[in-house]
C-alpha cells in the first residue's frame, strides 16, 4: 500500500464507525411514534433489517474498505511491509482517538450515571427482596432501555477508542498484510510475527 492508500484507509474506518453510532442514534424504534406501545415481534424485524444494513456498511467501510481506499488514493510508490504496518498503526491510532474525543462529550452523562449505578445497586436489591416490588429506576420501556444501552455502549466505544483501540488495529494490520500477501502471492513473514502493536 502507498502512504495515500492508508490514509484512505483510515478515513472510510473512521467515517463508517461513525456512521455506525449516528445511525443507531436515529434508530427507529428508539422513539414513539403513538401513544401504544411497538410489539415486540415488529421491533425485533426492524431491528434485524437495520443491523443487516449497518452490517453491509461496517463491512466495506471499516472490515473491507482496502479495495476502496486503493481506488480513491490510486496507484503510488508501494511502502515496504514494516513500512505499511506502522504507517497504518500510526494512522488509525490519530483517526481513532479523534472519533472517541468526539463521542466522549455526549456520553459523559452516561458515565456519571453508571459511576452512580453502583452506589444504587445495594439498595435497588434491597428494595426488591424486601417489598418485592420493582423499584421506579427500573421501571422503564423497552424504548428507553434501547436508549440506555446506545449510551452506555456508545460510552464504552468512545473510552475505547481513546485509548487507541489497539486489539483493532492489530486486526487492522494483520488483516490488511493478509490482503497484500494474498493479492500478490508471497506470504509475508512479519504477518505471523505481529503481536504487537508497531510504534
Amino acid at each position: 500500500m502507498t502512504k495515500m492508500q492508508i490514509f484512505a484507509k483510515t478515513v472510510f474506518t473512521v467515517l463508517g464507525i461513525y456512521a455506525v453510532v449516528t445511525l443507531y442514534r436515529f434508530y427507529p424504534g428508539r422513539y414513539a411514534y403513538r401513544p401504544d406501545e411497538t410489539p415486540i415481534f415488529q421491533e425485533l424485524v426492524l431491528l434485524s433489517a437495520f443491523t443487516a444494513v449497518v452490517g453491509f456498511i461496517v463491512y466495506f467501510t471499516v472490515l473491507n474498505n482496502t479495495r476502496l481506499s486503493s481506488k480513491l488514493a490510486g496507484p503510488g510508490p508501494l511502502l515496504e511491509s514494516a513500512t505499511q504496518a506502522a504507517w497504518l498503526a500510526k494512522s488509525l491510532r490519530v483517526g481513532l482517538v479523534f472519533i472517541g474525543l468526539m463521542l466522549l462529550p455526549n456520553s459523559m452523562p452516561v458515565i456519571v450515571k453508571t459511576l452512580k449505578l453502583f452506589f444504587l445497586i445495594r439498595t435497588t436489591v434491597n428494595d426488591i427482596v424486601i417489598s418485592k416490588s420493582i423499584p421506579r429506576i427500573l421501571e422503564r420501556s423497552y424504548r428507553e432501555w434501547f436508549n440506555v444501552l446506545y449510551d452506555f455502549l456508545k460510552a464504552l466505544l468512545a473510552l475505547y477508542l481513546i485509548c487507541g483501540a489497539p486489539h483493532f488495529i492489530r486486526w487492522q494490520i494483520r488483516h490488511t498484510l493478509g490482503q497484500q500477501a494474498n493479492k500478490t502471492g508471497i506470504q509475508n513473514p512479519s504477518i505471523k510475527k505481529l503481536k504487537k502493536e508497531p510504534k
